[in-house]
């Protein structure tokens, strides 16, 4: 016979091995017209022949039921009669399987005809019903195209399963084969360490994840984790002291279920951190969180978040889609504001556990307080006294002891009934309410000391710590609400700081919302202390920018440690050193003591941004050479 088959090793079943060629040959002589085969080794019949292939005859289609072969001669591609096997019992019949009762796949060579190594296999289903005979004579003509495409060309045979709903164990065969491929095609960027990856994220991920996603996009997830943790790792070996923030961004589509049609508008989004301290976490909220300050409409995919961190390990990657409400695509300008501004945002949204403190209330305290509001009170017109001071947390719950002190009239209420009358919303446990004597015949001085509850929810901020002045706020404004004008003892200067920074917001507008942990951190970072309450907050507005400005500077330009920003005005002189060691600073304010302005001229601050300190300084002088001697003491220090 003219057929010559690749030589099979069957140590301990030669006759199988032959009748294995005997079924090779017969497909052959059914599929290659005789001519060819009896020809001789001639130009024509090879360049024929090469022309014809790939060779697809099915048998004729009977009345069912009855059973249906394909057979296929192909030149030899990997994993070709996988997908012809794929194709005709999948995909013959939409969304059904077909039962197999036959398949059989063979390499051989047809010396005569092609130098190639070709491919002979058959497959014989078994048809059921009459519709199901109807469907096939419709489908089968898109299928032979299908089958074409798929066995010449490997990027075409995962593009047609992918369409036609690869199952996931197929798609995870195709994700293993492209990473490999990585392997081979860029060994210096990926070693065999990310099969792990791949294995870690294909086990973790859920079926219906898998589902949705071409094998692609899969795989593309899983070369860019291992990548990002790579990079990482060697950032924070260089710098371990550093919190460290590497983002990537790729928009997809997701596959509609069933139809496996791109469907809704997706930004896929990875993240590498390193945690600094022991008990740092971070999920899918404090992503979300970080996210939507600057895309509002976004949302999280049900399903698409990915999170790897080993037990040991101080590093954490993620991956997470979001689409938008309305499910618009994300455009290149919001996701260029994500570049530029989420690394930051994601640096305040790591949070901190703590454990819970427990300390005793000091009731010694507790009596001082209410002997020093007693003597507030000295007319029957005095309005009330009250201190405020945070006890504990418990849970989702802070606790406050409120101690308070009022005159009460003959027919007055004691706080316990007012309180009770009032329907406060806030949750008051009563400890101790006492007579501390009277004032005139009829009026008496009353302590009530009180424990207050209130949720920590309305008060965590973007970092996730807990405001506690908003919480002190909240609970004197409800106490304010049930009896009247209160003299808040303990918290006078905190109130005026909080007038002043309130201007400010209103001040910077927008500004002050877009940047509102760092404007906090910029305000009660200013000494001294006491200038808080009585700044003027223009002053402090254009102290603030010049910080803002430094950022913007330093992102497009590369400054140096020497490099600092200044503006001055006809009232003001403002200067931000954007990044300060501890040598210089000592020696900043060294210079600036030889100088002897008072106190209340010369405001300051040092805060951290991006890891490094900065500092800035505000002198409140309408004199031109008090202000040059200024900047010429700042420039001595710095250069």
């Amino acid at each position: 016979m003219f057929v010559e088959l690749e030589d099979f090793e069957f140590a301990s079943e030669p006759l199988e091995a032959e009748y294995y060629r005997e079924g090779a040959q017969d497909l052959i002589r059914k599929l290659v017209p005789p001519d060819l085969l009896d020809s001789t080794h001639d130009l024509v019949s090879r360049v024929r022949f090469n022309d014809m292939l790939p060779l697809i005859k099915p048998s004729a289609l009977d009345q069912a039921p009855c059973s249906f072969s394909v057979r296929i001669l192909c030149k030899y591609r990997q994993n070709a009669s996988h997908f012809f096997y794929e194709m005709i019992s999948r995909h013959l019949l939409p969304h059904k399987r077909l039962d197999v009762e036959l398949f059989f796949s063979s390499e051989l060579r047809l010396p005569r005809l092609s130098e190639d190594m070709l491919c002979v296999a058959e497959i014989v289903v078994q048809i059921k019903s009459t519709q199901d005979l109807e469907e096939i004579r419709r489908n089968f003509k898109q299928i032979e195209t299908e089958i074409r495409l798929g066995v010449v060309s490997h990027y075409h045979a995962r593009r047609i399963l992918e369409f036609k709903g690869l199952t996931n164990d197929g798609k995870t065969a195709m994700i293993q084969e492209k990473i490999g491929s990585l392997i081979q095609s860029r060994s210096k960027d990926f070693d065999r360490g990310i099969f792990s990856q791949m294995q870690h994220f294909l086990v973790t991920c859920r079926e219906e994840f898998k589902a949705a996603r071409d094998y692609h996009h899969i795989s593309r997830i899983i070369s860019n984790l291992y990548s990002l943790r790579q990079l990482l790792n060697q950032n924070v070996e260089a710098q371990p002291q550093q919190r460290h923030i590497i983002l990537k961004f790729f928009k997809t589509r997701l596959l509609l279920p069933k139809k496996q049609e791109p469907g809704q508008y997706v930004l896929g989004v990875l993240v590498g951190l390193n945690f600094l301290r022991e008990h740092e976490i971070f999920d899918k909220s404090h992503l979300i969180a970080a996210i939507k300050r600057y895309i509002p409409s976004a949302r999280l995919v049900e399903g698409s978040f990915f999170d790897d961190r080993s037990q040991n390990s101080l590093i954490q990657t993620n991956y997470i889609e979001i689409e938008k409400c309305d499910g618009a695509d994300f455009t290149h300008e919001e996701i260029q504001i994500l570049r530029l501004h989420l690394p930051e945002e994601l640096k305040a949204h790591v949070e901190q556990l703590t454990h819970p403190i427990f300390m005793p209330r000091n009731e010694e305290e507790v009596l001082r307080n209410i002997m020093a509001l007693s003597r507030q009170l000295r007319f029957v017109t005095d309005i009330p006294q009250v201190i405020i001071s945070f006890e504990e947390q418990r849970g989702s719950e802070l606790c406050f002891t409120v101690v308070l002190l009022r005159v009460v009239g003959p027919l007055g209420e004691s706080a316990i009934e007012r309180l009770s009358s009032a329907k406060t919303g806030l949750k008051i446990v009563p400890d101790r309410v006492r007579p501390l004597g009277a004032l005139g015949r009829k009026h008496i001085k009353e302590a009530a000391v009180l424990r207050a509850y209130i949720g920590n929810s309305s008060f965590i901020r973007t970092d996730h710590s807990v405001d506690l002045y908003k919480a002190r706020q909240s609970i004197l404004a409800e106490m304010t609400r049930v009896f009247g004008e209160l003299r808040d003892y303990n918290g006078g200067m905190i109130g005026k700081q909080n007038e002043v920074l309130s201007a400010l917001k209103q001040s910077l507008g927008r500004l002050a919302e877009q940047h509102a942990l760092l404007l906090e951190k910029f305000f009660f970072a200013l000494t001294p202390v006491e200038l808080r309450s009585v700044m003027d907050a223009e002053h402090l507005k254009q102290l603030f920018l010049l910080l803002l400005q430094s950022q913007k500077s330093r992102r497009r330009f590369q400054m140096k440690k020497t490099d600092w920003l200044f503006r001055q005005e006809a009232q003001r002189l403002c200067i931000v050193l954007p990044q300060v060691g501890p040598a210089l600073k000592e020696k900043i304010f060294s210079h600036l003591k030889k100088m002897s302005l008072p106190p209340y001229q010369l405001i300051s601050f040092s805060i951290e941004m991006r890891e490094t300190l900065h500092m800035g300084f505000l002198l409140q002088s309408e004199n031109v050479s008090e202000q040059k001697q200024f900047y010429d003491a700042i420039e001595q220090a710095v250069r």
